[in-house]
């Protein structure tokens, strides 16, 4: 008998193993029933693969959509906190510079006696009684002779003459010196305090995102509040920045630099008029796992 392959699940097989055999028995049926019940597991098979994919696609996109949301949740306490400690800030009230006593050193100048020509009192002619006469008068020829000046006045002092005819040659006229420009007063308190544009809140979030925490501070668990004190000027630069009160110097170094970068701000007024003014900024570092 010549081999051939032969279908196990086909009609043709169920009935040469079951010739001659009572096909009411169990045995056919469940043997004539398998293909639909292989046809149905692999059809059941599938149909589960495809929902399990469904579902960890569906878990994938909620996992991504709770994160995203603490994330939100975690950036809006961030601008809470920031908020609150900005509203306890403005409450404090900001020290007061101390003032401090000029010393004045007071040189006393010795007086120095000017020099004056000596000179000898000319003795007018009058005729008086000789009793009443007090001063020898010399005539022309012993005036001639003598080189002593004279006066109205007897009076002490150098006998050289030509010094002072030479003084009296040279006139020094002294120019007046040109007055120095007088800087512009810096005002401690304005009737209209300096703003950054957009107010309070706008100030809190340019910091928030301009300020990089320094890495060796992060490392070794540093943090605190530096105070830094700068003048805003007429047209809203910022000028003279330096550190009021420090905590370290890689957070003193970057708050300098947070400051030295902010944009113009508006300028502090009196009676309407721009005017030059402190302004004392806190800048907070807090670290996030604190």
């Amino acid at each position: 008998m010549a081999k051939r392959n032969v279908d196990l699940t086909s009609q043709e097989w169920r009935d040469l193993v079951f010739a001659d055999k009572n096909k009411d028995f169990g045995a056919y049926e469940l043997r004539r029933q398998s293909d639909k019940r292989h046809n149905l597991a692999v059809l059941f098979t599938i149909v589960g693969l495809f929902v399990v994919f469904i579902l960890l696609i569906a878990y994938n996109k909620f996992a991504d959509y709770r994160a995203e949301q603490e994330q939100l949740a975690l950036q809006e306490q961030r601008e809470k906190m920031a908020a609150a400690e900005l509203i306890q800030q403005e409450e404090e009230p900001e020290p007061e510079p101390e003032e401090v006593e000029e010393q004045k050193m007071e040189m006393e100048i010795p007086e120095i006696p000017e020099e004056v020509l000596a000179t000898v009192q000319v003795t007018q002619i009058a005729i008086v009684d000789a009793d009443k006469v007090q001063n020898e008068v010399m005539d022309m020829e012993e005036q001639k002779e003598d080189n002593t000046a004279r006066g109205v006045v007897n009076q002490e002092g150098s006998d050289d003459v030509d010094k002072f005819e030479a003084v009296k040659e040279q006139v020094i006229v002294k120019e007046p010196e040109p007055e120095k420009p007088k800087e512009e007063e810096i005002f401690v308190a304005v009737e209209q305090q300096a703003e950054f544009p957009g107010g309070q809140a706008a100030l809190m979030k340019w910091l928030s995102n301009n300020i990089r925490y320094p890495e060796a501070a992060q490392q070794n668990d540093i943090q605190g509040r530096v105070v830094v004190k700068f003048v805003v000027e007429k047209d809203g630069s910022i000028g003279h920045a330096e550190i009021a009160r420090g905590v370290d110097k890689d957070l003193d170094r970057e708050a300098l630099r947070v400051v030295n970068k902010m944009p113009k701000w508006q300028p502090g007024k009196n009676n309407g008029v721009a005017v030059r003014s402190y302004f004392n900024l806190p800048v907070t570092f807090k670290l996030q796992n604190q």
